[in-house]
């Protein structure tokens, strides 16, 4: 009976560990299943404001990338389209002199040019001239005649219904056999729309600088604002010629969606960027494309009219994976020491955790010069150096974006306000420098003056030397102006042969001093043309205001100093009463 007895306490003590054992397999459980959920729901919140904050940054790249190239050949070809001679020649084009004037014009442009190419296409005529970089249509830049009943021709007559000031067009050339992308700009004479010229960018180089990019998990395509694909890593998709098709005979962007919803939420961000174009904003959503989650990145790129689309599938966008073993370690660890792991627990992961969290936060909240913290020790310190390391690289990727789109930015700048020709300031960067220079007199007083310098007879310059010749001598009056000028001084073209030069803290006998001295060493240039050369004169208007004036109160002093000059035989210098 004793023995009996004794195996009946032992299988109930053997029960009570078992129950306790369920209890802690129960508990283990619970643990790994709270530990894998809270896991995960960190790295996807991670994930998930790193995808967004990586789209918008990609999608910036992806936009100036794209603009840069073209911005250059917009401005030099609405620059060549204001020409007078190009005007001249769309309104009287069966004058041979005026056409021949009008393509050396044109060809001086085609050597600024990328592509070394141009084109123009005259309304009243329907002519078509062309010349490439290897100069192949010299003498007979005439190519041939447009017509409204050919389809190939249709471009031109609809982008001069279109009367947009300028386009960007992608479009295969039947007649010249070349597939460009057109920058096309209208030459106009007041209202009146003369015809099209503009350059071409070969469509090749142009893919290849654009989204031809590979980028693992990354698409790039940029769209009209009828969702017409203009660009595209696959020339088969993009829509050429968009402008002359009927909205039916268009390849859209409904070709890389199944889901006609994703569609329509796409044209409603795209009309919400539309009417804020100058807010550089951009906009995300979910998309499903080639049978996988891609987060798309919207801009809107106002200088050209498109959208930029960018498609990041979602396993480039994470940041952590592979780390679903992590709460199994510390399940594991609970079955051996319940009681002692819940002090370990808080010591070695959830506080660790909780530094990562709120550094986490910190980065998604834009503060990406938080120190990531050395937390924890084995996987969890391996963890938070991996955090490390991928904070580093967001701070890297965001310096590195940041720095390029400054870059950009400087260069969209000095293309605004430095005179491509001569390197000074032009009309106005001069201005702006002029407002800040009034301003700034105006709190903490001082003296300023002001010249205003015109080359005398130029036109015979240009007439008798040619244009080129006349650069010449432009770019000459502009090396020394800045030679001559302080280093706080502003130079910059004025107009056609006029200079301005801003002079602060100058005084009146100093501002006549330097004014006689510029006019001495343009007296005594000589330009060589070649065969030929030629020597010119200045003359220069010259005010010092007594007491502050406004900007336009002074122009119109020098300029009356500059007539004066001018009245008095030219090459003096002339100051105002």
């Amino acid at each position: 009976m004793q023995v009996f007895k004794k195996n009946n306490s032992l299988d109930a003590g053997m029960k009570l560990n078992t129950r306790f054992l369920y209890l802690r397999g129960a508990i283990f459980l619970i643990f790994a299943v709270l530990s894998w959920a809270a896991f995960y729901a960190m790295v996807g919140t991670i994930n998930e404001q790193w995808g967004k904050q990586f789209a918008h940054r990609q999608v910036l790249f992806d936009k100036y990338r794209t603009l840069s190239p073209l911005i250059r050949e917009i401005k030099m070809a609405r620059q060549m389209a204001a020409e007078p001679a190009l005007i001249g020649m769309g309104m009287h084009e069966e004058d041979m002199v005026a056409r021949q004037r009008a393509i050396r014009v044109m060809e001086r442009y085609r050597i600024g040019y990328r592509d070394h190419s141009y084109f123009a296409a005259f309304a009243r005529s329907g002519k078509y001239y062309f010349n490439d970089e290897d100069n192949k249509y010299s003498g007979r830049q005439y190519r041939y005649t447009l017509s409204p009943n050919k389809k190939d021709d249709r471009w031109f007559y609809a982008t001069l219904k279109d009367g947009k000031d300028y386009q960007v067009n992608l479009d295969p050339d039947t007649h010249l056999g070349v597939v460009k992308v057109w920058i096309n700009v209208l030459l106009k004479n007041g209202d009146e729309v003369l015809g099209v010229i503009g350059t071409g960018i070969d469509l090749t180089d142009f893919l290849n600088e654009s989204v031809g990019i590979e980028q693992e998990g990354v698409h790039n395509f940029f769209v009209d604002k009828n969702m017409a694909i203009q660009l595209s890593a696959d020339p088969k998709l993009i829509d050429y010629a968009s402008i002359a098709k009927d909205a039916s005979e268009r390849i859209k962007i409904d070709v890389l969606f199944n889901d006609p919803s994703e569609v329509v939420r796409l044209r409603q961000l795209t009309d919400e960027l539309q009417q804020d174009p100058a807010s550089g904003e951009v906009r995300t959503m979910w998309v499903t494309f080639q049978g996988e989650k891609h987060l798309l990145g919207i801009a809107y790129l106002s200088e050209v009219g498109w959208y930029d689309l960018t498609l990041m599938n979602e396993k480039s966008l994470a940041v952590l994976h592979g780390f679903a073993w992590f709460p199994v370690v510390f399940g594991l660890l609970f079955l051996v020491a319940l009681l002692v792991l819940n002090f370990f627990l808080q010591r070695w992961v959830l506080t660790p955790i909780g530094k990562l969290q709120r550094a986490t936060d910190e980065i998604q909240r834009g503060n990406l010069d938080i120190e990531s913290p050395l937390v924890g020790k084995g996987e969890v310190a391996a963890l938070s150096i991996s955090f490390r390391h991928m904070v580093e690289v967001v701070r890297k990727t965001n310096h590195e974006l940041e720095r390029r789109v400054q870059e950009r930015t400087e260069d969209l700048h000095r293309l605004t306000e430095i005179d491509p020709l001569t390197g000074l300031l032009n009309r106005r960067g001069m201005t702006d420098r002029f407002e800040k220079e009034v301003a700034r007199q105006a709190r903490q007083g001082g003296a300023m003056g002001l010249l205003l310098l015109d080359l005398d007879h130029f036109k015979q310059v240009n007439d008798i030397y040619g244009h080129a010749a006349g650069d010449v001598a432009l770019c000459a009056v502009a090396k020394i102006l800045s030679s001559m000028k302080r280093s706080y001084d502003h130079a910059g073209r004025w107009g056609g042969e006029e200079f301005l030069i801003l002079l602060p803290e100058c005084s009146d006998e100093d501002l006549l001093a330097i004014a006689e001295r510029i006019r001495a060493a343009v007296a005594i240039l000589r330009i060589e043309t070649g065969t030929q050369a030629f020597s010119f004169t200045v003359s220069i208007g010259a005010h010092h205001p007594s007491t502050p004036q406004t900007m336009d109160a002074m122009l119109q002093q020098v300029d009356r100093a500059l007539y004066a000059a001018k009245d008095a035989g030219r090459n003096r210098v002339m100051s105002s009463v």
